[in-house]
């Protein structure tokens, strides 16, 4: 286990480090920070400023290497920098310094504080949301097999894969807070039941398309499931039906289902961007199109890197709770 876990940890730092690489090398040779941030009515001698200021006129190389805290500091902004090289300090991710938000004014740590815990009580709604209605529809339409029940899952399925985030919103938005005043219009709200009740109706759009990955999986898996031997030997020794199928088959069924979770957490994150954005939610999602839209690449960066991380503690999350859930799996083998 602790040689498995040391070597899923080493590839997920790879995989973070070269999509944290690839994104710092395209906002700095796509777009000017400086000429966004300041305006186009910006003097010459402000731009360079502002450049020399953030480090924005050095190197990519080195721009990178003192972001990521490996070098001595070159933003004169930071508390670290030091007109002597020799008496400079360190500034970067690894000092846990993420720099300036070059649209908020403040450290992009203060900012990712507040707005975190807002995405993450979504995600985690989002994911109640497919776990309870795509487990049990796909258990649904598995005993149900051919039947009425099983149309309609698979049905409802196929429409909940093929519509876009950006079309199941607005029209939930339309449907559910403007014409039927189920739910609020959007915000976040003052109280931690407000936070909730605001919440339902993002995580409802946002679980959609997780919620029929669930159930189609779930329904193979469960047919499958009580094909096999075991079901058979089961029912031969008088077990009733509803233990036959929970503990036995719909129990093998949830192997799939648990490496899902981990494997769902980008669409979870990418689904969060447009989610946030479309109900005014306070997250990271609105506040990464923010920082698009404005070059704000300290927030860029380091909000890629919160997704990163995320994900990869996502993915070997999943592979431990499937080694849990099946004793036969080995994880050293």
């Amino acid at each position: 286990m602790t040689r498995y876990l040391l070597r899923r940890t080493a590839f997920g730092f790879l995989v973070v480090a070269i999509v944290f690489t690839t994104v710092f090398v395209l906002l700095n040779y796509f777009g000017d920070p400086a000429v966004t941030t300041l305006g186009p009515n910006a003097s010459p001698e402000q731009i360079l400023e502002f450049k020399e200021r953030k480090g924005l006129n050095e190197p990519v190389a080195k721009q990178l290497l003192s972001y990521l805290g490996v070098i001595p500091c070159i933003r004169k902004d930071a508390n670290a920098y030091h007109p002597d090289p020799e008496k400079r300090g360190y500034c970067g991710v690894l000092q846990g310094d993420f720099g300036e938000s070059y649209l908020h004014h403040e450290p992009v740590a203060d900012v990712i504080a507040w707005r975190l815990p807002r995405t993450v009580l979504l995600g985690v709604m989002a994911l109640i949301v497919e776990l309870f209605f795509g487990i049990g529809a796909g258990i649904l339409a598995a005993l149900r097999r051919g039947k009425t029940e099983d149309h309609l899952v698979m049905f409802g399925t196929y429409l909940g894969v093929s519509l876009p985030t950006y079309v199941t919103g607005p029209l939930a938005l339309l449907v559910f807070c403007y014409l039927l005043g189920w739910f609020p219009v959007g915000g976040y709200g003052a109280t931690p039941l407000e936070h909730i009740k605001h919440g339902i109706m993002p995580a409802l759009v946002l679980g959609i398309a997780g919620t029929a990955t669930y159930a189609r999986v779930m329904r193979g898996e469960v047919i499958e499931a009580m094909r096999q031997d075991y079901i058979r030997t089961a029912r031969a020794k008088g077990l009733p039906e509803h233990q036959v199928v929970f503990r036995h088959g719909v129990r093998n069924a949830l192997l799939p289902a648990a490496t899902m979770i981990g494997l769902s957490l980008p669409g979870l994150v990418s689904g969060a961007i447009i989610t946030e954005k479309i109900f005014a939610w306070p997250g990271l999602g609105a506040l990464t199109i923010e920082a698009i839209h404005s070059l704000d690449s300290p927030t860029v960066l380091a909000v890629t890197l919160l997704f990163a991380v995320m994900v990869q503690i996502g993915n070997l999350l999943a592979d431990i709770g499937v080694a849990l859930l099946d004793p036969r799996i080995r994880l050293e083998s």
